[in-house]
């Protein structure tokens, strides 16, 4: 799902609503140098930030589903891809902050 370039609306929702969610969540260094993502969002802040990390996910697993060989497989796991939603979401609202 492209993003309207004529609204302030990111994988479909508001940018506003996008960033008021990401004020919620935080990370942490963890002990194999990973970072560790935590976020606790209120219930009326939530529905949009998590439409929005699942059509992004829905986009990589469109692009996922083209990758998929007998000898390969399936390219990322579920958790990888989720994650990797997740890192593009936040790398599209930040795109004009």
């Amino acid at each position: 799902m492209a993003d309207d370039t004529d609204s302030d609306l990111v994988a479909g929702e508001r940018r506003a609503d996008l960033i008021h969610a990401l004020s919620f969540v935080s990370t942490e260094s963890g002990p194999d140098g990973e970072y560790i993502v935590n976020g606790d969002l209120p219930p009326d802040v939530a529905p949009p930030f998590i439409r929005a990390v699942m059509r992004v996910e829905a986009e990589l697993l469109l692009h996922d589903a083209e990758l998929v060989t007998v000898e390969g497989g399936e390219p990322r796991t579920p958790e990888e891809r989720r994650t990797d939603a997740f890192v593009a979401l936040v790398l599209r609202v930040d795109d004009r902050i």
